[in-house]
């Protein structure tokens, strides 16, 4: 993969000003207005921001073959999904600014986050570009106890997270940008799991610094590339391992809890099998869900393709 093709060096498309400007429809006109000046943003970035427009068209092939439920994409079919990816900025904002709240939720498996709440017990939670992980600010408002700190890449959405930090409510949601995890970060993390905090991770982007450390999973039918450092990190916790998905169906959000390991201590001799277990059954997971809502999966960079390549050397490599 070029360098410039990397999903971090994206820039941010779009104005300070011009966000403002969506922000102040949704304040003062509602979600329909916002819809309505959103529009011919959408249409902009579907007829020049080719490289994105390709990699959906890529994804939808991809999830067409996988599914014969699905329509054979055509050009619409990436504005339609760029048009939910817009929408879900819109949740992001409704999240932020309190618009959306825990009525709007609906919890699928949350007996699993409430057992490691009353036990004091922290855990890593491995999340993707599915549907709206920030909908758990709302639900960290009928969960006191719950503290969040979620890792993230903000170069490439400066602008957008500035407009977001301004509308912060009082939360115990923890934004902590990072771009490698290297040792200082994991000792970091580790004290906050030991004091039964809970740490957010995508999954499903290649690391920013260390591209080479990914490995091929097969997704939607074919060897994508998954990055090692999120597996890496929950083997040197060795604390529970959670994945979290939200989705949105007629009108709500549903939030689904799951468990991708208990947090069982795990020798150094089986340290290699738990961290590939741990991907199988992640992409697997993702896998799953992006079937369930096929349109909500916002990963707008070549994703497969850079695979390919990737994936022949290693072979090479080991069958050398």
């Amino acid at each position: 993969m070029a360098a410039n093709s990397h999903w971090a060096h994206t820039r941010e498309a779009g104005s300070l000003l011009g966000m403002r400007f969506l922000l102040g429809a949704y304040r003062y006109g509602g979600r329909w207005l916002f819809r309505l000046c959103l529009l011919p943003v959408v249409c902009f970035y579907a007829l020049f921001q080719r490289s994105s427009y390709r990699a959906s068209q890529d994804y939808l092939h991809r999830m067409h073959t996988v599914n014969n439920a699905f329509p054979k994409p055509r050009p619409l079919h990436s504005f339609y999904h760029f048009w939910h990816f817009a929408d879900s900025l819109l949740d992001k904002l409704g999240v932020w600014m309190g618009r959306i709240t825990r009525q709007d939720v609906v919890l699928h498996g949350a007996e699993v986050a409430d057992e490691l709440l009353a036990t004091g017990q922290g855990a890593l939670i491995l999340i993707s570009h599915l549907g709206n992980f920030e909908i758990c600010q709302a639900l960290s408002e009928t969960r006191r106890n719950l503290r969040l700190t979620v890792l993230h890449h903000t170069h490439n959405a400066v602008k957008f997270n500035r407009i977001l930090s301004e509308y912060n409510r009082a939360s115990s949601v923890e934004l902590l940008q990072i771009s490698e995890l290297d040792i200082s970060v994991a000792i970091q993390l580790s004290e906050k799991i030991s004091d039964g905090q809970f740490i957010a991770i995508a999954a499903d982007r290649v690391a920013i610094n260390n591209a080479e450390r990914s490995v091929a999973v097969d997704f939607l039918g074919y060897p994508a590339p998954f990055p090692v450092g999120p597996f890496v990190l929950a083997a040197a916790l060795q604390a529970p391992v959670l994945t979290i998905h939200c989705i949105r169906k007629e009108g709500r959000y549903h939030l689904y809890f799951e468990y991708l390991w208990q947090g069982d201590v795990v020798g150094r001799r089986d340290r290699q099998h738990h961290i590939e277990s741990l991907m199988q059954g992640y992409v697997q997971r993702l896998q799953y869900y992006c079937l369930q809502a096929p349109w909500q999966w916002y990963n707008f960079y070549p994703f497969w393709a850079p695979l390919c390549t990737a994936h022949k050397h290693s072979s090479r490599q080991a069958s050398s």
